[in-house]
């Protein structure tokens, strides 16, 4: 008898321990994988999807290299942890799902977004950025973005990028247009607009702007008024809490060691600056 209470006692114990399990499961949205920096720090080895956007992330064409104010602090972070950086090239439009799926432990900024943050948890903002779009020089129709959402009008924008985001949740009467385009060349949907198969192109103000300059057909519409003002941040994957810790504070550390100052001169990035406006200046 006294073996049959035993094995009822064991029996019950193994149940409560599954049922804890379950609950402890359930409030952590089923997530039991190993934390990344836990994992990080196993491996040695820590992965980053990144999309080239200059200045916080540039690309040398002839030798592959990476470079810009992410990476830089990147590469602090990992030096400090002693662990080496395994980049993976990505899109705005499927790094945080990369992230979200482990195949990166982290990515490079992105607009944070709500429709990301449903995918992704965020680093605390480096910085904020708006929107702006590009038109032929002389085309005078939009003084507000609110000009450009009419009927007859043709907008191009990167899949997945911001400028996709903002006309997809706020355009109803223009046609959009979406193109899919490789991280080195995020700018070559704005080729649209100078070939005059669309009216506009939108993106972040800072493609827009580097697109202009290299192309005296074209004008950045909205240069003095960027819209859409946006935090800026590194994506986690959800619940990686650790990971996060250890990014947030190792981003105090750079910003009031004056590593913030030396990025922001080294590469032109005046935006490490600014707090919730925006200024290209």
């Amino acid at each position: 008898m006294k073996k049959i209470y035993s094995i009822i006692i064991v029996v019950i114990l193994l149940a409560s321990l599954g049922f804890s399990y379950l609950a402890y499961n359930k409030v952590n949205g089923g997530n039991t994988q190993q934390d990344s920096l836990s994992k990080i720090q196993k491996t040695k080895i820590m992965k980053v999807c990144y999309v080239v956007w200059p200045p916080a992330v540039i690309k040398d064409s002839k030798t592959g290299q990476l470079s810009g104010h992410d990476i830089d602090a990147i590469e602090m972070m990992a030096k400090e942890l002693g662990v080496k950086i395994e980049y993976h090239e990505s899109t705005f439009g499927n790094m945080a799902t990369a992230v979200q799926t482990g195949q990166c432990d982290l990515g490079t900024s992105l607009f944070v977004k709500i429709p990301r943050a449903a995918l992704v948890d965020f680093s605390d903002p480096l910085f904020y950025a708006g929107n702006s779009g590009l038109v032929k020089k002389g085309d005078t129709r939009f003084k507000t973005i609110e000009d450009v959402d009419k009927p007859g009008i043709k907008v191009a924008v990167s899949t997945g990028e911001s400028g996709d985001i903002y006309a997809t949740a706020h355009f109803k009467n223009a046609q959009i247009t979406r193109i899919d385009v490789e991280s080195s060349d995020i700018s070559r949907f704005l080729l649209e607009v100078t070939s005059g198969r669309a009216d506009i192109g939108i993106a972040d103000a800072n493609t827009i702007r580097l697109f202009a300059a290299a192309h005296p057909e074209a004008t950045d519409v909205f240069a003095k008024n960027p819209f859409d003002i946006n935090p800026n941040g590194w994506p986690i994957r959800h619940g990686d809490s650790p990971l996060k810790e250890f990014i947030n504070n190792s981003l105090l550390y750079i910003q009031t060691s004056g590593g913030w100052d030396q990025l922001e001169k080294k590469y032109d990035a005046h935006w490490l600056h600014e707090n919730k406006t925006y200024s290209i200046n």
